[in-house]
């Protein structure tokens, strides 16, 4: 990941963080499903420690992104998934509950597995930083300050990771865009990036239709030899 230069939050957008949004939670999914699984044995220190890792992912991931729509004015909207996970991190930080009482409610409120979720939490293979897939409560990880760039790039290979990915990725040039006015910028960049959208789409049903074509003229080239085989078959039934 590099960070020689620093992103220009003028040129953030409400899609980049509704993106960063979506890895987010496809990284608290991701953490929920491995530890659920794990064997290893809850203790006191595992739960605080997975319970300060968790505080870190929010850290990085979310609440800087939140907070720059904040200042933009800017509603976002996000997964019910991840909207669960935040009202007990709310709840913590308030000193309305423990940790350990936090890391109970986590497993049980908020499985990826849950359909009144809705989360959009799509898994890849490959995270950065996945701590979860170790014993993060013995070994000590040390967690990194991310910049802006670092996210950005983390948010980008996880779409690259997913089907059709690419396709998706927010990122066509937004032209026409005026200093000191966010709001009208934001409605450029969703109008640049839904075109953008429109002219992939278009790209890929072209793609496919001439698929399909090859196919068709195939199968075409093969009824010959398949009539020929057929009588022949046929003559060597005949007394």
């Amino acid at each position: 990941m590099s960070n020689s230069s620093k992103y220009d939050l003028t040129e953030f957008t409400i899609l980049d963080a509704t993106n960063i949004l979506e890895y987010a939670t496809s990284r608290f999914a991701a953490i929920w499903i491995a530890c659920d699984q794990s064997h290893v044995p809850r203790s006191p220190a595992y739960k605080a420690s997975f319970v300060r890792h968790l505080q870190w992912e929010v850290d990085s991931f979310v609440f800087p992104y939140i907070n720059i729509c904040m200042v933009f004015n800017t509603h976002l909207t996000m997964t019910d998934l991840l909207r669960s996970i935040l009202g007990r991190f709310s709840r913590l930080q308030t000193r309305n509950i423990t940790g350990e009482q936090f890391y109970a409610e986590f497993f049980v409120h908020c499985s990826p597995h849950d359909p009144e979720l809705r989360s959009t939490h799509r898994l890849v293979l490959k995270y950065a930083h996945d701590w979860w897939k170790d014993r993060f409560d013995t070994l000590g990880f040390a967690l990194p300050s991310l910049d802006v760039n670092e996210v950005l790039d983390m948010k980008a290979d996880h779409f690259e990771q997913l089907p059709m990915g690419a396709m998706l990725l927010p990122s066509p040039a937004v032209a026409g865009q005026v200093e000191g006015d966010p709001l009208l910028n934001q409605i450029l960049a969703v109008k640049a990036c839904i075109q953008h959208l429109g002219d992939s789409l278009e790209k890929m049903l072209q793609e496919k239709t001439m698929m399909a074509a090859a196919a068709a003229s195939s199968m075409s080239e093969l009824e010959g030899p398949m009539d020929e085989l057929e009588e022949v078959l046929l003559t060597s039934r005949r007394p």
